[in-house]
């Protein structure tokens, strides 16, 4: 499992890059695996990311190694604790992080978002890695896919990295299309 789970991280990671959906040092990804969590290190350029970019964590506790995960660990962890998913992707896709700072929900209107995507929602900025962003998060997160934060970016969960990446890819698309139909 833990083979397979750093192979679907390194190829969510460098698609992120690829499209665009994050820039050199921003975007991190994480899998639970039981009392565990596969973490991206703090600082990863996700376009170059390698197996020694990945940190496994304990979910519960504290460990040194905590100090290299990723600023968002607390969110990951919290979407763990609070719902059923298996992978966390944060990226910052620049159509989707647009749009949140002038919509309260993101409401597609190609066919492919209106149908996968529905509508999603955006929560006010609130400091990265805080306590207040992880519980923001994880409550959107028990029944959604998606979330954005204002002006940040999107969190996305699923069972596994590249279905939580798959989600950004169709809601910045959905994005693009949205921004050409507005005035």
């Amino acid at each position: 499992m833990l083979k397979w789970a750093v192979r679907k991280i390194l190829k969510a990671a460098h698609l992120l890059y690829q499209e665009g959906l994050v820039d050199a040092r921003a975007g991190n990804i994480s899998f639970r695996i039981d009392d565990k969590i596969i973490i991206t290190r703090t600082g990863s350029h996700l376009g170059e990311l390698t197996e020694e970019d990945l940190i496994l964590l304990p979910l519960l506790g504290t460990t040194p190694l905590l100090e290299r995960a990723s600023s968002e660990m607390p969110v990951h962890r919290e979407v763990y604790l609070r719902t059923s998913h298996r992978a966390v992707v944060h990226a910052h896709p620049p159509a989707t992080v647009s749009l949140s700072l002038r919509e309260e929900k993101i409401i597609p209107v190609d066919s492919e978002g209106k149908i996968l995507l529905k509508e999603v929602c955006v929560v006010e900025d609130l400091p990265s890695g805080s306590e207040a962003l992880a519980e923001a998060v994880a409550n959107l997160l028990q029944d959604n896919s998606l979330v954005v934060v204002r002006g940040h970016g999107v969190f996305a969960a699923d069972r596994d990295p590249m279905k939580a990446y798959g989600w950004i890819s169709v809601l910045e698309r959905s994005c693009r299309i949205l921004q050409e139909t507005l005035p």
